[in-house]
């Protein structure tokens, strides 16, 4: 009994509204007891309304009820409408009359009988001990009173459907059962079988199997598994107690255990009712389970029942859990809705945190793809725009009020502002403290820290860095601010005091933080350590470098003074400087303050007179000590600390006067004054001829005037160069690429010459090796004895530290170029990477880079060097292409690799490559190759025989032909074109390389030619006064145009079979184009051969005998065949015995004769005579 689906209760109450009588009119009527003919009218029907079966009792109908019938008459002066099922006006007087005997006194005397009802034949009566009984026929089925029972048939024409008959005259299969599709008729050789579909399926005409399906309406279950996962598990239509389970997009019905129906939330089967479809109660559940036994409960998806001898223990799922049926296990679900989370993580990066959909104070981890549900500490529930808890009410899911927010927390333990996306909640003794991120960035609860983002929109700029390198950013809406990326993560970063950030800088420079203005040329035309005021800030002090700006704040309380370049008491608020005048009004006896306008002097107050005192030569008032100290005169800044860590005897440049310098000593520092009529050269470290007033050097032509020889002094402006006095004139000499003039060794050292930085102790502290050259890749430094050697690498390589040595690399992005040889033959030329006159020649598949001659470049598809430009990297035109070349001198011409230029008297000569050559640079010779892609034939022939054929890949007028491996250029004979499969040239177009038609291939062409036809490999065509003659092989065989003659060969794929006899004992092999023919193999050669008419190759005995060439299907073979009249009718000759393969039937005349062939033989019927076999398996040898 199947449980009562939901739908059919409610169309039974819908029926029950529609009923097509008034409640007045519905009247009960009263069934015989013996009359048994509704009962199966509700057969199989939960709901539905019938007319009654018996056409006299038309005012009487049927309602179906759960397959329980009722009956009903309608009210006087209607009957019931069969069409319309409902009651409407008429005579009921009208109805059909009924002849039928008086069954009572009909039955009487008979004890045990089924009689026909007459004029309705799906009703019958039955006579049991006298007594009439009346019976109606199932739906679908009418009385058969031969067979004595109800059988498949029609109501209408009362015709029995004779299923024995519907597989007469039908090939074998399955057909639809005319009125149950929960069965099908099996026909098998005109016989019919009745089969039943599995339990839950029906059978499907279309498909012509059974497959999931309703079995009281008979729908299929059709396209519900289509794009589910294998292993779902879905309701099945209409009982309980199966399940349908998805598999490759298929649906297949299942039956739940014994005892069990479908739990379709849990996608399990659980202790039920079949009948009824409900679930055990948990009391009742582990009764007949087996111990251990788990079940999802039947009233809650976060609860399962576990079964320990027959009693069930409930347990709940961990927190933010559901019970998932199918591994026995408790998964993430929503608790609510009982659906499994399983998705949510895909796509999501690792610790994201995700709203659960059903409890606040618990959250979605995602882990690798992987969901976990974690629960916030107690006392908070999660905000989910913050992906953080935070304190709040985990039963009503409210959040705390920032009044509230820090009750028994810990210091330091902070929280999102609940409105404001800036600002966050910090804790400290329980008290909250309202704190604001800087400008530029919002609140990132998670880290705990201020990330970058838009303050006014709360939008955070979490994917600002995603796909960007490491490296800063602009930030989006404050310019004193900017973004570093790393690792794709945003990191919010302040720019200092007095400076913005500028973009193509990467970095803050000094600006004008009111307007966001870069103060560019705030240095420039300023010389090193000049002091400037700050744009908008007058505590901040401007200091000029190589005409760039750095900044320095005054101590507090002091502004910035312009005119004097030092800090000076002022008013922060006004940026107004005290006047000297006033510097001592008020002020004690004695004090100190620095001058208003210049920082080599100070002021020293008597009383309130101000008295101007000045510091030594090079040094500047120290106004926090009142102390004269080295410093630039220029920018008033103190020198502090600038011999700390320098040793000792290290000269430095004096900022602002360019005949002293400073001399370190014990980090001290000493200003000194260089030799009269010199000033320091600084990155040298040395004094040089020079004017003490302009600072500038003597040029090259004094610098020796009243100089002893061999004295060296750098060269002015050159750090790679020096000047060497002979005979009191200076002569410039460079020092090597990569290394500096070092003045005080007066020798040249590894080096920058373009900073001019000295690698000095580069070597210190390292053993003996090899290590690169910080600036340039081309040349590295080999260590000795802590000092640094400057070596250069070969030209086209770049130094390895890895390897200690120079490898083959791009000499411009210094990236090594490994493997470039790895599989190529010694002698291969490839271009480097990016020096077109250098080239790479492998050996043994290593890289050695080699240069060009002088003006020449590679040409890397002719392998060898041309004239060109180094620079340009272009080959010279041919014009100018021989220009101070020899005569006789060969280059490839620059644009067409099948020509080539000859030098001859400094012209260059275009000369043409023979056809379907290119020129082959390093030999200077021309050799076959593909003149469009210039790319050489040379190894299409290996491994190929002597004399084989191959299509020209570029000219079809010409063909390229193998010797020894070798391969060489041929011509077709003029209007010829080589056809690749038959290797032989054909007439044809070499221009559009169109082969002729039929009828004009013999045009112009001898006598007795012979061409492969174009499209029938069995024929072939010979030429008789320029008209073709069309002639065909013998069958088994096609022709070979190499030949000129036909060979054994499969007509149907023209596939050659003239060596497949090769290594094979005589004997006969079955030929592929079909059974009518064979092939027979003899001393390894093949012969093609057909069977006689009639008859087909034997696909066991391997003879020929009778059968159909159409079907390959043999004539059926006697018990007893008549040998003797065997000959009647046939030619001469030997034929097979019918029954024994070591006999053979002889025919002379007409007449019949058995002969045996010899010991160790059988008779082979292809060849109609013995040959070697086993005279048992009647197989040849």
């Amino acid at each position: 009994m199947r449980r009562k689906s939901r739908f059919e209760v409610v169309a039974l109450v819908l029926l029950a509204f529609a009923l097509p009588v008034k409640p007045d009119e519905k009247l009960a009527y009263s069934v015989a007891k013996n009359d048994h003919s509704i009962e199966s009218v509700c057969v199989g029907v939960n709901a539905g309304i019938h007319p009654h079966p018996d056409p006299a009792l038309c005012y009487v109908f049927i309602t179906c009820t759960f397959e329980q019938s009722t009956a009903y008459q309608c009210a006087e002066g209607f009957v019931f409408d069969r069409a319309m099922l409902r009651c409407i006006p008429g005579d009921r007087d009208q109805c059909p009359e009924r002849t039928e005997p008086d069954w009572d006194q009909f039955c009487s005397g008979v004890s045990y009988a089924f009689y026909a009802y007459p004029a309705v034949c799906w009703e019958f009566v039955f006579c049991s001990l006298g007594n009439a009984n009346r019976y109606s026929c199932p739906m679908g089925e009418i009385w058969s009173q031969r067979e004595g029972a109800c059988l498949p048939g029609n109501w209408d024409t009362c015709e029995l459907l004779e299923l024995e008959l519907s597989c007469q005259n039908r090939s074998n299969g399955v057909l639809p059962h005319p009125t149950d599709c929960t069965s099908f008729l099996e026909c098998n050789n005109g016989q019919t079988t009745i089969s039943e579909c599995s339990r839950g399926e029906v059978f499907d005409q279309t498909l012509e199997r059974c497959v999931a399906g309703n079995t009281e309406t008979c729908v299929r279950a059709d396209n519900v598994c289509r794009d589910r996962a294998d292993g779902t598990v879905l309701a099945h239509p209409n009982e309980c107690d199966l399940f349908m389970l998805c598999q490759g997009g298929q649906e297949v019905a299942n039956p739940c255990p014994s005892g069990e129906i479908l739990n379709v939330q849990a996608q399990f089967c659980v202790p039920g009712n079949a009948d009824t479809c409900q679930f055990h109660p948990v009391e009742t559940m582990c009764q007949n389970a087996s111990v251990g036994a788990i079940y999802p409960h039947p009233n809650s998806c976060t609860q399962f029942v576990s079964c320990i001898t027959s009693q069930g223990v409930t347990t709940f799922c961990p927190a933010g859990q559901i019970f998932h049926a199918p591994s026995g296990s408790c998964r993430v679900g929503n608790t609510n809705t009982c659906e499994l989370i399983v998705d949510v993580c895909e796509g999501q990066a690792d610790f994201s945190v995700l709203q659960h959909p059903s409890i606040c104070s618990l959250f979605i981890w995602c882990q690798g793809g992987t969901v976990t549900a974690q629960p916030c500490p107690n006392g908070e529930i999660l905000r989910p725009d913050a992906q953080f808890c935070v304190p709040g009410n985990q039963l009503t899911c409210e959040f705390d009020p920032i009044d509230r927010m820090c009750v028994g927390q810990i210091d330091s333990v902070s929280f999102p502002h609940p409105t404001e996306c800036a600002k966050f909640v910090a804790c400290l003794r329980g008290e909250t403290l309202v704190q604001t991120c800087p400008k530029g960035s919002v609140y990132h609860a998670s880290t705990r820290s201020c990330v970058p983002g838009n303050d006014d929109t709360c939008e955070r700029f979490d994917s600002i860095c995603s796909g960007r390198p490491d490296g800063i950013i602009p930030h989006p809406t404050t310019c004193n601010a900017f973004v570093y990326c790393t690792s794709g993560q945003a990191v919010f970063e302040q720019c200092g005091p007095g400076t913005i950030f500028k973009q193509g800088m990467s970095g803050c420079v000094v600006g004008n933080t009111e307007t966001c203005t870069e103060a560019k040329t705030i240095c420039t035309d300023h010389a090193d350590h000049t002091l400037v005021g700050h744009p908008s800030e007058c505590n901040l002090i401007v200091v000029c470098m190589m005409q760039q700006p750095t900044l320095r704040s005054c101590p507090v309380g002091e502004i910035f003074n312009s005119t004097t370049l030092l800090c000076i008491p002022g008013d922060l608020n006004t940026c107004q400087v005290h006047p000297v005048e006033t510097m001592c009004r008020n002020r004690p006896y004695g004090a100190v303050y620095p001058h208003p306008s210049d920082c080599t002097q100070f002021v020293r107050c008597a009383g309130e007179q101000p008295n101007v005192q000045v510091c030594p030569a090079g040094h500047v008032l120290h106004h926090s000590s009142m102390s004269c100290r080295p410093g630039d005169t220029n920018t008033c800044e103190v020198m502090e600390n600038v011999c700390q860590n320098q040793t000792d005897g290290v000269i430095l440049q004096h900022p602002s006067l360019c005949g002293h310098f400073v001399w370190c000593q014990s980090g001290a520092i000493t200003i000194n004054p260089c030799p009269v009529g010199e000033i320091l050269r600084p990155d040298v470290q040395f004094c040089v001829p020079g004017n003490l007033t302009t600072c500038e050097y003597a040029p090259i032509d004094r610098m020796c005037l009243g100089q002893a020889d061999h004295i060296r002094f750098p060269h002015p402006t050159e750090c790679a160069s020096f000047v060497a006095c002979q005979g009191q004139n200076g002569v410039v000499q460079s020092c090597p690429a990569g290394s500096v003039y070092s003045a005080k060794a007066r020798s040249c050292m590894p080096g920058n010459e373009a900073t001019c930085e000295r690698f000095e102790n580069i070597c210190f502290g390292r053993p003996e090796s090899m290590i690169a050259h910080p600036n340039t890749c081309t040349a590295y430094i080999h260590c000795s004895s802590n000092l640094a050697v400057y070596q250069q690498c070969a030209p086209g390589t770049v130094f390895e530290p890895s390897l200690g040595g120079c490898v083959v690399g791009n000499t411009e992005t210094c990236t090594r170029n490994d493997g470039m040889c790895v599989g190529q033959p010694d002698g291969s030329i490839l271009t480097h990477p990016n020096e077109c006159d250098l080239y790479i020649l492998c050996v043994s598949q290593q890289a050695a880079p080699l240069r060009c001659p002088p003006g020449e470049i590679l040409n890397e598809q002719a392998q060898i060097c041309a004239p060109g430009n180094v620079t340009s990297c272009q080959f010279n035109p041919v014009e100018t292409m021989c220009h101070n070349k020899l005569n006789n001198a060969i280059y490839p011409h620059p644009n067409e690799c099948w020509r080539f230029v000859q030098c001859s008297d400094g012209q260059g000569i275009v000369k043409d490559c023979p056809p379907g050559e290119i020129l082959h640079g390093s030999t200077r010779t021309c050799r076959p190759g593909n003149t469009v892609t210039c790319q050489f034939l040379d190894g299409v022939c290996q491994g190929r025989p002597d004399g084989w054929v191959i299509e020209h890949q570029s000219l079809c007028g010409h063909f390229i032909q193998c010797q020894q491996g070798v391969a060489s250029v041929h011509s077709c004979p003029g209007g010829e074109i080589l056809r690749p499969d038959a290797q032989l040239c054909v007439p044809g177009n070499p221009t559009s390389c169109v082969f002729d038609p039929v009828e004009k291939m013999c045009m112009g062409r001898p006598d007795g030619r012979v061409y492969p036809h174009p499209n029938n490999c069995t024929q072939y065509l010979r030429c008789q006064n320029s008209q073709p003659t069309l002639e065909t092989c013998r069958p088994g065989t096609i022709f070979r145009a190499t030949t000129q003659s036909c060979v054994a060969g499969n007509g149907d794929t023209c596939t050659f079979l003239d060596y497949s006899c090769a290594g094979r004992p005589d004997g006969v092999i079955p030929h592929p184009e079909g059974c009518a023919l064979f092939l027979l193999c003899t001393s390894g050669f093949t012969a093609a051969f057909r069977c006689p008419e009639g008859e087909i190759l034997h696909p066991e005995f391997l003879i020929c005998a009778a059968g159909n060439a159409d079907d390959c299907s043999l004539a059926p073979v006697t018990t007893e065949p008549s040998i003797i009249s065997v000959c009647e009718g046939r030619p001469d000759g030997n034929y097979t015995h019918p029954l024994l393969c070591y006999m053979f039937i002889h025919c002379t005349n007409g007449a019949t004769e058995i002969r045996s062939c010899p010991k160790d033989q059988i008779f082979v019927g292809a060849i109609r005579g013995c040959a070697p076999g086993n005279q048992e398996s009647c197989i040849p040898l």
